[in-house]
């Protein structure tokens, strides 16, 4: 009986390490996201801030730029007994960026406050993802100091400052026949937490002439504390504390401009997964007792390095219309054995499309659309519940438009 609680507990906690928006795509920038986020060798518009900051010396005077991203996905699991649907609700992504050249011809800043990681995911809490995590929420909020160098007419450099703040949501069931004394129903068991960090951002981009340049990325992995609440639904609450790392990446890029008119990039993005280490749950509270003898639960996680290909290209129909499309192929992360439902990580293929148009000389209007599909992913028996199964084939889709203006002083 002891093994099947901690059993339990061990999924909550594994479930929320591999929480839905752990690493999302597309929802900074309605430029970069029209164009498949193949961006950071051009970084000639605000969101320089999140993508390069080398780019920040080209845009001279002060430019403010408010974009906002509308996301749902469309998540399905079938088995044997059925077919099975996440709940889809629209999540709105909001990002916000300000920068300034200081009146000079080499130095520019900027700042920035946006969303990299985060949305979350349901499922119906009496359903297959009862007793291994039916609603996951897992948000970061990036707010960066940005500074770029222009070293000479063909090389720029930028960097980055990040603090972190970050919010999760967990929530599972776990079953009464877990526990001593009866029980009328399955108790919820509910991690709440919060924490912070720091982190830092590099940028160079080289324009070899008027048509080539190529850019270099650096992204600094960062680890989130969480302080906290373990609840379990009738029995109590007991102050957690735990942990999360955050991988680091590097990002390629180099941008074509065959004529005045068109603009093509290739960006290859690299994650670190792999450096994301085991999570402990210490929860001091429960030390002597059948969920945690010794005040931790112990989960170990298997995520492998992965990467994104990138194209995007610009068609510049008029003075004042852009006229933008993309494509994204990213890798997933997750293992067979420490996949879940509340993340339902595979291949994805990203479309997507948009335009600009320049109301004046004050004012451009941005918008971007995609759709994201996931390649289905069966799981055969890989994670083990005494509760309940997750196994079953999975298939997504995701619909997500962004719009944005910026504003030119």
């Amino acid at each position: 009986m002891k093994r099947r609680i901690l059993t339990s507990m061990a999924l909550l906690m594994a479930a929320l390490a591999s929480a839905n928006g752990y690493k999302i795509l597309c929802v900074r920038s309605a430029k970069a996201t029209a164009m498949g986020e193949a961006f950071i060798a051009q970084a000639d518009d605000p969101t320089a801030v999140a993508f390069n900051p080398a780019g920040l010396p080209d845009l001279k005077g002060v430019h403010l730029s408010l974009q906002s991203t509308w996301c749902n996905a469309f998540t399905s699991r079938e088995d044997s007994g059925g077919t099975t649907h996440m709940e889809d609700q629209w999540q709105a992504v909001p990002a916000f960026y300000a920068t300034w050249d200081m009146g000079t011809e080499r130095f520019a800043v900027g700042a920035g406050a946006s969303l990299p990681n985060g949305l979350s995911s349901t499922w119906d809490d009496r359903s297959f993802a009862t007793w291994s995590g039916y609603y996951s929420s897992l948000i970061i909020a990036d707010y960066t100091l940005a500074l770029g160098y222009r070293i000479s007419d063909h090389l720029s450099i930028g960097m980055g400052l990040d603090y972190y703040v970050s919010d999760l949501d967990q929530r599972q069931r776990v079953s009464r026949y877990a526990f001593p004394v009866p029980l009328d129903d399955d108790p919820i068991a509910y991690v709440d937490g919060s924490g912070e960090a720091w982190g830092f951002n590099l940028g160079i981009r080289y324009e070899i002439n008027e048509r080539h340049s190529v850019a270099v990325t650096y992204r600094h992995p960062f680890t989130v504390d969480y302080d906290g609440d373990l609840t379990l639904q009738g029995m109590g609450s007991y102050p957690m504390e735990t942990s999360i790392d955050y991988p680091g990446s590097v990002v390629l890029g180099y941008a074509f401009r065959p004529t005045s008119k068109w603009t093509l990039e290739v960006d290859l993005d690299w994650t670190h997964w792999s450096q994301v280490g085991d999570m402990v749950l210490d929860v001091p509270g429960l030390a002597g007792s059948s969920l945690a003898p010794d005040g931790q639960i112990r989960i170990a996680r298997d995520y492998h390095n992965t990467l994104a290909y990138k194209f995007g290209v610009q068609y510049q129909y008029s003075e004042a219309l852009a006229l933008r499309a993309g494509y994204i192929y990213n890798e997933n992360a997750t293992a067979d054995a420490t996949w879940y439902p509340t993340q339902p990580d595979t291949d994805m293929h990203f479309f997507t499309c948009g335009f600009a148009y320049d109301l004046n000389e004050y004012i451009t209007l941005e918008s971007a659309l995609q759709v994201v599909y996931y390649e289905k992913r069966t799981i055969d028996n890989t994670v083990s519940n005494p509760f309940g199964s997750v196994d079953g084939t999975y298939r997504t889709w995701a619909p997500c438009f962004t719009l944005g203006v910026t504003c030119h002083f």
